[in-house]
């Protein structure tokens, strides 16, 4: 076929047609885009009415982030009432996923006094965020008291663990920021313990006992799939493990809860082990093995198995820091 006939011929003609279709789509798309996008001015204003059903004076604030749970992705001083309205994002979803939400601090006399209003704008990978029920976000409004820590067995009426871990992590971040911008800060004092990657450390607590042994109350972050745990753990003056119990257990369900290392549920894999010990259960150390590794924890339910074990590893290691004793007896502690 010589390049004249190819111009006449059907497959060119089909060619030319598709070619014109798609410039003339394009250009369509391209038009539309530009008349349907929404600014970031009318997005925001779309939020306000949300949560206030009216326009309000906002003042922008600058952002940070003192929760390594949330980020704070936009905050605003509230002209109108001067409360504060935080865009958060809280990490710890089913499956690493994430829950951003408009949050209204309620401010008087230079201190938070409530929750004013709680919204959902998106999430990440919560395949069920429609559980997640009016009703149960303003139990955030309902239950506030100075100082809480909000948590997913606090929430009710919604039945995903892990989204509601998200939410409240999304809210508590947004507390922490509004209380640091006021100046009203407490102390972490395990902040800069080792292993506290997995550890919500603001929830956990201890108790020096009266033979010198520590009984820590130690709440997890979730891992993937699995909620975080609650365990206590008491260790000895050696740095041995005497007592080991799952108090909450944050498996995704029974079938999983069923799969974790039956030493793990009754704590008698870790009772008797100091952290060398909790350290050589798995071969490389505390790190999180894959579910096909082979290893002692890698039962089906590997991501619970680990998440205890780092609470051992938590425990053994930080028995003997000066803050356990100094912070309970001297001044009351974190409990």
């Amino acid at each position: 076929m010589t390049v004249k006939q190819f111009f006449k011929s059907t497959a060119f003609k089909c060619i030319l047609t598709l070619t014109c279709v798609l410039l003339i789509s394009g250009i369509f798309l391209t038009i539309m885009n530009g008349l349907l996008a929404v600014s970031d001015a009318e997005r925001f204003e779309r939020a306000i009415n949300k949560i206030y059903g009216k326009s309000v004076k906002t003042e922008a604030v600058a952002v940070a982030n003192y929760n390594d749970n949330a980020t704070i992705d936009e905050a605003y001083k509230v002209k109108d009432d001067g409360n504060y309205l935080i865009k958060a994002t809280g990490k710890g979803g089913y499956d690493n996923g994430t829950v951003t939400c408009w949050i209204v601090v309620n401010v008087s006399g230079g201190a938070v006094k409530g929750i004013d209003k709680v919204v959902i704008e998106s999430n990440k990978n919560q395949s069920y965020i429609d559980r997640v029920t009016d009703k149960a976000l303003n139990q955030f409004t309902e239950l506030y008291t100075d100082g809480i820590i909000y948590t997913q067995d606090l929430i009710t009426n919604a039945t995903v663990k892990g989204t509601k871990t998200a939410i409240c992590n999304a809210v508590n971040g947004a507390l922490d920021f509004v209380n640091a911008k006021l100046g009203n800060v407490t102390e972490d004092i395990y902040a800069e313990f080792d292993f506290v990657e997995y550890i919500e450390t603001k929830l956990t607590s201890h108790e020096v006992n009266e033979d010198g042994s520590i009984t820590f109350h130690i709440v997890t972050k979730g891992l993937k799939e699995p909620s975080g745990f609650k365990v206590d753990i008491t260790v000895d003056t050696n740095g041995v493990v005497t007592k080991y119990e799952i108090t909450e257990n944050g498996s995704t369900s029974g079938a999983y809860s069923d799969k974790m290392h039956a030493g793990i549920l009754d704590g008698t894999l870790f009772v008797g082990l100091d952290f060398a010990g909790i350290e050589s259960i798995l071969d490389n150390g505390i790190s999180l093995p894959s579910d096909n590794s082979g290893t002692e924890i890698s039962t089906g339910a590997t991501h619970s198995n680990y998440l205890c074990l780092y609470a051992a590893a938590f425990a053994t290691k930080n028995y003997d820091n000066e803050k356990l004793i100094v912070e309970d007896v001297e001044e009351g502690g974190q409990e």
